[in-house]
């Protein structure tokens, strides 16, 4: 009812009221990098209730040269902070991140917290400043502030649903402080507006960064995740790679590996990445599986190895070695490389899956990743035969200066194709006893290397005699397979004390290995060492350790070098000696322990270097027993041993690296992943 005279009330709804001039306040922002860099001349806008109902306009301007944005004359009002978008991101994707990250743990079925929580309470120095100087403070991201999606290029495929870490807020409202927080300073720690990205060098000396990252990748080749499952390719480089509170993971089978990564500006994040399956194309045909990553300044090819769920195709490979005549129409056999190389041959299955795959995905491989790999740095890995592909593969794409890290891949090419490829920069790693490097077979080579350099020669190939063999006539009977490549050992040596045979020259038995007299071998000493072994680290070292392999072999009684080096034998059924190393989850243990690289004097100690000391101590108190040759022999692995960090020292040097290696360090842990020395 809206007659006024009817009503009943005694008071007058109408009142005047005189009152003072209402007290305005101030609030203070300012913004900050994660190193304590302001943010200048950012452009703002801050909203209230009165700006909002138009009763005053909104307040604007720009942040100082400290970063600072100061606002008086406000109501006492919840007030809202928004920033223009493009400027921001500007600004923030050439800022560097700490190099210590919070590292909050990932949910899981027992706790359901957010994927993206806030930075937990005292983590950030930043803070402990603005709190010490009575500050507020708060850590956002750039979606937490930006007044929309900021212009990208390259642009996201789903402008939709951006990042989650970096633009929690879909709707882009700003931050809101309450009334009680004005009359204060709030410092703003920005996160950079940034991505992670593997760390690799392309180079053409041996790099351990490349080594522990791309064997991450040949693992991540293995993966039959569904893209939306965590672990999967397109988990990892679509979510992982720009989650900045943690660094990235491989997962494989219940393991984690960290990767070793450093953050670059977003426009520069992994744009391209697909799986290619073989077997899942229209029609599905055979089963050759890789992946490929792009981004600014790199492209990387993973390809899948033999399938390791059980030992079928293992079984397949071992075939490959010298077998009996029963068996050895197993054996592929060698095909031209047209196109690859200009002399030689190459294994016929190998040739094979790499056709099929070329066939498939010609738009992949014949046209988008080389174009996408002109005037970038092309990577190339690959586990067993993923390696094989892998180095095929390189060769195809050799005129783009490809470099290659393969681990426990068998033999591809022929000598002579060997050759023709000198140029190729490839790095390949053998696991010890692994069979898979010794396949396919060259009875003549494996039983020449053998009688030189015992079973280190037969796992090395013929690393420390290629000149040789390209004299020699054990080529003479055609042109045999030959590994590609510098090496990178795990080798497990041994110590032995030693009875000397007779010097005097009637009792002499050189038995064609020009030895003044032999050694007998009495027993085996308990403290072993494994080795991570570069011989291009040191050429001069690696000449000297072949020589000393070649004497100690040819020194020896041929009973003790049956028993205590003995040549590797064909697999037989039910048992495969060496299979064990084969695998990636026994290579990567190894490549993780660039945590020794990175920090030797780390404490507690490693359990591998206390094993190589207890070998050193071992050695001293046996010197007089041990054979010469070993214990020279021995000293020049753990000469190679101590350069090993010296392969760090690009990582250091580049920018970015040493927080990388930092972030690395402080948060692997290097007591995960134990190697296999005694077994």
């Amino acid at each position: 009812m809206n007659d006024y005279s009817h009503r009943t009330d005694t008071l007058n709804p109408y009142k005047t009221i005189v009152v003072g001039e209402q007290i305005k306040h101030w609030i203070e922002f300012q913004l900050l990098d994660e190193q304590g860099e302001p943010l200048a001349n950012i452009p703002y806008r801050a909203l209230n209730e009165a700006t909002r109902t138009d009763y005053v306009p909104e307040y604007t301007g720009h942040s100082d040269a400290q970063g600072v944005i100061r606002i008086d004359g406000l109501h006492p009002l919840p007030i809202t902070l928004l920033l223009a978008a493009d400027p921001l991101a500007e600004q923030l994707q050439t800022r560097r991140l700490r190099a210590e990250r919070p590292e909050p743990p990932r949910p899981n079925i027992s706790n359901r917290f957010p994927l993206h929580q806030p930075q937990r309470a005292g983590f950030s120095p930043i803070e402990q400043q603005a709190l010490a100087a009575g500050h507020g403070y708060q850590y956002l991201r750039i979606g937490q502030l930006c007044d929309r999606l900021p212009t990208l290029d390259p642009p996201l495929d789903d402008p939709q649903n951006p990042p989650d870490f970096h633009f929690p807020d879909p709707t882009f409202s700003g931050t809101t402080f309450e009334y009680e927080q004005l009359e204060h300073r709030h410092v703003l720690e920005v996160c950079p507006f940034r991505a992670w990205a593997l760390v690799l060098h392309h180079q053409s000396g041996y790099s351990q960064a490349n080594a522990y990252n791309l064997g991450l990748m040949s693992i991540l080749a293995y993966s039959k995740k569904s893209d939306k499952d965590h672990g999967s390719i397109k988990e990892f480089f679509s979510q992982q790679c720009l989650d900045l509170s943690r660094a990235p993971r491989i997962w494989d089978d219940g393991d984690n590996w960290l990767c070793l990564v450093t953050d670059v500006p977003f426009n520069a994040r992994y744009t391209s990445f697909d799986l290619l399956d073989t077997s899942k194309a229209e029609p599905p045909e055979g089963d050759t599986q890789l992946f490929y990553v792009i981004s600014a300044s790199q492209v990387l090819v993973a390809w899948r190895g033999t399938e390791t769920d059980g030992f079928d195709d293992l079984l397949t490979d071992v075939t490959f070695r010298p077998v009996p005549p029963e068996v050895a129409a197993l054996c592929k056999p060698m095909v031209p490389c047209d196109g690859l190389a200009p002399e030689g041959s190459m294994h016929l299955g190998f040739r094979a899956a790499f056709d099929m795959a070329q066939r498939i995905f010609g738009k992949e491989l014949g046209k988008m990743i080389p174009k996408d790999a002109e005037g970038k740095q092309l990577f190339i890995c690959g586990h067993s035969l993923g390696g094989a592909l892998g180095l095929v593969h390189a060769a195809a794409l050799k005129d783009l200066n490809p470099l290659l890290y393969t681990y426990g891949m068998p033999r591809t090419f022929s000598l002579k194709a060997v050759q023709s490829l000198s140029e190729l920069v490839h790095f390949r790693h053998v696991n010890d006893t692994d069979l898979i490097p010794s396949v396919p077979p060259e009875a003549a080579l494996d039983n020449y290397l053998y009688d030189l350099y015992g079973p280190l020669g037969t796992t090395l190939g013929f690393t420390w005699s290629l000149a040789q063999l390209a004299a020699s006539a054990v080529v003479k009977h055609g042109d045999p397979y030959c590994h590609h490549g510098e090496i990178a050992m795990f080798f497990r040596a041994e110590q032995h004390i030693q009875r000397r045979g007779s010097s005097y020259p009637a009792y002499r038995n050189k038995d064609g290995l020009g030895a003044p007299y032999y050694s007998t071998i009495s027993r085996q000493l308990s403290h072993k060492a494994k080795f991570y072994l570069v011989p291009s680290l040191s050429p001069a070292q690696e000449q000297q350790a072949g020589e000393a392999q070649k004497n100690l072999i040819g020194s020896l009684q041929p009973d003790d070098r049956a028993a205590f080096f003995p040549r590797y034998r064909n697999a037989k059924t039910g048992r495969i000696s060496g299979i064990r190393h084969h695998f990636m989850r026994k290579y990567q243990p190894y490549l993780h322990h660039l945590v020794e690289s990175i920090n030797p004097e780390r404490d507690p100690v490693l359990r591998e270097r206390k094993e190589r000391q207890a070998f050193v101590e071992q050695m001293r108190e046996h010197y007089a027993d041990i054979h010469e040759h070993e214990r020279l022999r021995n000293r020049v692995f753990l000469d190679l041993q101590g350069l090993l960090s010296e392969s760090l020292a690009s990582t250091w040097e580049a920018e970015g690296g040493a927080e990388a290696l930092q972030r690395f360090d402080g948060v692997a842990d290097p007591e995960m992943y134990h190697t296999d020395t005694y077994i």
